[in-house]
């Protein structure tokens, strides 16, 4: 394979075929994806992929509000069926300040977006299966709940083709030309693919393509276990994402019979994305079903259905790094979203489309420019991850 692009993605995750999506639907020119897998056969497809506009951020409230309304509008915008259910999300909490919280309320009340403080006796009403203290409270977000993140990034990709993008999958970047500090081809294990721009939405394997640019990026591969667990008889899964801000886990259900469970926060443990127990070891199992079983009792019963361990991207700060490279003229980078990923994605890649394309984008992402040129790190809580 020789061939010309104008613009190459590295990565078919939802960031990679939302680019692609952005991209085509202007006048981008020819748009190659080049995946190493399969369509969202990464850390995309596994994602919990729940969409609410808690932030302690206005750029990330900003974005997850304009990508709810894509996946509200998705047939009309993109086309076909992301699986989002607009079920609401709620997250229970000992405190309204920010640092508890994991979220600043009047960011979300400033951007318009509907909110709703819950107490005791409403959280009940709510959500009768779970226990609560005296000084918990609840916070609604209406427009919040979850999509099938597989379902997104294939319904993408299937509207980039259509729109003129090529997608090849089976296909891992062995190298990136450069000439004189800019971009000049992609190397890959089917042949060399010559362009202009390169975009590293590898995620997880984003440092390994930045270093063939010779670009060093701080970006750790870190393991994130979930686990699955049969719906005990007394609960229902009809109503919202339930995010536990006090013990540090949420629930959300996959169908009427399956709940699925994860803890906020980062990973001690790094890995190599190649190469690790994509099983959940028995004392994760264990402190998993703990935490959720202080809220929800039945969960103590509830038959373990296996479970799995992605990978995230993290950088040093929690924040993606997202813009262009000064260092080497044409290389772009979108990544490291650090298990934040997926709710900003349909906004974020139309924002970045626009900064490709030299448009004014619909929301800056300057702040995610690598290296940090702002404070955005230096205020990031340590129950930041969401996945």
């Amino acid at each position: 394979m020789s061939r010309k692009a104008d613009v190459v993605i590295v990565g078919a995750g939802v960031h990679g075929c939302g680019l692609a999506f952005h991209l085509t639907a202007t006048d981008a020119g020819s748009v190659v994806v080049l995946e190493r897998g399969c369509v969202a056969s990464g850390p995309t497809g596994q994602s919990g992929a729940m969409i609410r506009p808690l932030f302690d951020q206005r750029v990330y409230a900003e974005l997850v509000i304009a990508s709810t309304r894509m996946f509200e509008q998705w047939d009309q915008v993109v086309g076909g069926d992301a699986g989002f259910v607009q079920q609401g999300f709620l997250r229970i909490t000992d405190s309204l300040e920010t640092a508890a919280l994991g979220g600043d309320l009047e960011i979300t009340r400033f951007l318009g977006e509907p909110v709703e403080i819950l107490d005791r006796s409403q959280l009940t009403e709510l959500v009768p299966m779970a226990r609560f203290d005296d000084d918990e409270k609840g916070i609604l977000f209406p427009r919040g709940g979850y999509a099938d993140p597989y379902q997104t990034t294939v319904e993408l990709a299937a509207a980039a083709v259509r729109q003129g993008a090529e997608i090849l999958e089976e296909t891992e970047v062995v190298g990136l030309r450069t000439k004189s500090g800019r971009i000049t081809g992609v190397m890959t294990s089917a042949g060399e693919i010559a362009t202009s721009v390169v975009v590293n939405c590898a995620g997880p394997w984003s440092g390994r393509i930045a270093q063939m640019a010779g670009v060093p990026l701080p970006i750790e591969p870190q393991a994130a276990p979930t686990c699955l667990f049969r719906k005990p008889r007394e609960m229902v899964t009809v109503g919202p994402v339930l995010s536990d801000g006090v013990h540090q886990v949420y629930l959300r259900a996959m169908g009427d019979t399956v709940y699925r469970a994860a803890h906020f926060g980062r990973a001690e443990q790094t890995l190599d994305p190649d190469d690790y127990d994509r099983s959940v070891p028995w004392v994760q199992q264990k402190m998993l079903r703990e935490g959720v079983a202080q809220r929800y009792d039945a969960m103590r019963r509830a038959p373990f259905l296996g479970g799995f361990t992605a990978v995230y991207d993290m950088s040093p700060d929690g924040h993606p790094l997202v813009g262009a490279v000064d260092e080497v003229e044409g290389f772009w980078l979108d990544c490291g979203w650090s298990g934040n990923g997926f709710a900003p994605a349909p906004a974020a890649t139309r924002s970045l489309a626009a900064r490709i394309l030299g448009q004014q984008s619909e929301v800056s992402l300057s702040p995610f420019g690598w290296p940090r040129t702002s404070d955005l790190g230096s205020r990031l809580h340590p129950d930041w991850v969401h996945p």
